[in-house]
């Protein structure tokens, strides 16, 4: 109760601006609210199936058998609507389609965000719906994309399709000497099953988005997991009625360097349980990040997740997995293009240790990618990423524990 408490005192706080919406402009529709992204994708892949066909893959595109396996398809169609209610209040309403998923068409955020004009060196912002925590350091396109890669890292992989929050968030940000340091603090809920697919499928690289309604299929689970676990998971939904929490501190010392660390956790108390089997995971993590220029032309990021995932009894785990991922990536301006060369590896520890087979993991993967602007709306990327994993629980769709794949992918984008 005392975290709902904290939400009521920031919502009251943030009210109190909202007299200034009669006084200024609002725009609701017009060129600079309605916004799009249309994503062509040709993907060839070797490899074991991918995730999304309910195997244990590590990529959106896979094969089966020998040899590579090529598709087209439209990768993702969506609007991004942004209307302002004045100088201080905004929205953000991100929706759309992308292959595979439970619904044609969904809602991926929807928040209302409040910034006042500055007067003074301290600054105050904070937001109220759906929508992502800020702990990718690749996200920074419209309808949450990312401009130069095709690909995320596996930690905001993850972060797309698990840790999506309904609750407000509020941050303080102090310039002082040419520093800036900022202190953000989140209270949330329907973020319950967080866990489920690092678990059950371990880690993975895609850039799917979770949908408000939908859900992700599982891979094939053990007899044991079975009696427990349904075999898809829902990434938005509240079971067991109690606030999640986060927490970041970011400081620039520099306009070169960027410092970010996160705490989050859902405080799920791991025992409640929906009739069709979804559980309340109690996930916790701790997220480091720098990004630095270089120079000019040279940008090098780098993040570092580290957490734990559990449901059950303190007496009976069901599932008790550890889990970490960590990347650092370079990119360079080639002329009016972008290269960037990004270097992952990510593991899981099964602490439960249940028979038949352990839900651990060890892996790495390596991605080059390539963007050249067409023009102000149109761009073209180029990307081969490769992924080498061990996971035991493979053999239960009758793969090898050890798999080796490659994905080449070409992505033609327009924006508006």
């Amino acid at each position: 109760m005392l975290t709902w408490r904290i939400a009521a005192v920031l919502a009251a706080v943030v009210l109190g601006g909202f007299p200034q919406l009669a006084r200024a402009q609002v725009d609701l529709l017009s060129r600079e609210t309605v916004h799009g992204v249309v994503d062509l994708r040709a993907a060839a892949a070797d490899g074991e199936p991918s995730f999304t066909d309910g195997g244990f893959g590590k990529a959106r595109y896979g094969a089966e058998g020998a040899g590579y396996h090529g598709r087209f398809d439209l990768a993702m169609g969506a609007v991004e609507w942004t209307p302002r209610f004045g100088w201080e209040w905004r929205a953000v309403v991100d929706a759309g389609y992308q292959p595979g998923q439970e619904h044609l068409f969904d809602l991926y955020q929807a928040y209302l965000s409040y910034k006042p004009v500055p007067h003074s060196a301290t600054q105050f912002s904070a937001r109220f719906g759906l929508f992502y925590p800020p702990i990718s350091l690749e996200h920074d396109a419209r309808v949450w994309g990312i401009t130069n890669t095709i690909t995320p890292s596996a930690i905001n992989s993850w972060v797309g399709e698990e840790l999506k929050v309904a609750g407000a968030e509020a941050k303080v940000t102090h310039n002082f000497g040419g520093q800036q340091l900022s202190a953000v603090l989140g209270v949330f809920g329907y973020d319950d099953t967080s866990g489920t697919l690092l678990s059950f499928r371990g880690w993975a690289f895609h850039d799917l988005l979770s949908q408000a309604r939908g859900s992700f299929e599982l891979p094939p689970l053990s007899g044991f997991e079975l009696k427990f676990q349904d075999t898809e998971t829902y990434s938005t939904l509240e079971i067991d009625h109690r606030a999640g929490l986060y927490g970041q501190v970011e400081w620039r010392p520099t306009d070169r360097l960027d410092l970010q660390a996160l705490y989050y956790n859902n405080r799920g108390d791991a025992v409640g349980v929906t009739e069709d089997l979804q559980w309340a995971w109690a996930t916790h993590f701790l997220s480091l990040g720098a990004t630095a220029q270089l120079d000019e032309h040279t940008r090098l990021s780098a993040q570092y997740l580290s957490g734990r995932t559990i449901i059950g009894r303190t007496t009976f785990r069901l599932t008790d997995v550890s889990f970490r991922s960590a990347y650092a990536m370079l990119a360079h301006d080639v002329g009016p293009g972008v290269v960037s060369v990004r270097v992952d590896t990510f593991q899981t520890g099964d602490n439960a240790n249940r028979p038949p087979v352990a839900n651990d993991e060890r892996g790495w993967a390596a991605m080059a990618a390539y963007r050249r602007p067409l023009n102000q709306y149109l761009d073209l990327r180029f990307e081969a990423l490769h992924i080498e994993s061990t996971r035991p629980s493979r053999i239960l769709a009758y793969e090898a524990p050890h798999q080796t794949q490659t994905i080449f992918q070409t992505s033609l984008r327009f924006t508006f």
